[in-house]
């Protein structure tokens, strides 16, 4: 399953945890969720088994590294609608990839079951 954010840049752990205030990262977190949620296909009944989960986020230019995409809390938006939990029972790894596309940036996000 893919899951296509168009027109964002994703969050960041440096902004995630600069400092900031505990709204402020709620705030960030409420959002990834809405992001996730709102670009899901509805008819997808969640995976019952464990997945790997590969995220991309193509910048439009100024990549951040990949060890700084917040993966987190994009995860935290596929329960329970693709994922029933993101705890090891149902998620065997989670990875980013770090690109740059000027035309059309996006965070991709594919949910794949383990056989």
């Amino acid at each position: 399953m893919k899951i296509v954010i168009p027109d964002e840049r994703g969050p960041s752990w440096n902004d995630f945890y600069a400092g900031g205030h505990w709204s402020k990262r709620k705030g960030a977190k409420d959002r990834a969720r809405q992001l996730v949620r709102a670009h899901l296909d509805p008819t997808v009944a969640p995976f019952d088994c464990i997945v790997d989960i590969f995220i991309t986020v193509y910048f439009k230019n100024k990549p951040q590294d990949s060890d700084n995409i917040c993966d987190k809390i994009l995860i935290d938006g596929l329960r329970p609608w693709v994922i029933k939990d993101d705890d090891r029972r149902y998620v065997r790894w989670a990875c980013t990839c770090s690109m740059v596309d000027k035309e059309n940036p996006r965070i991709e996000i594919e949910v794949t079951p383990v056989e």
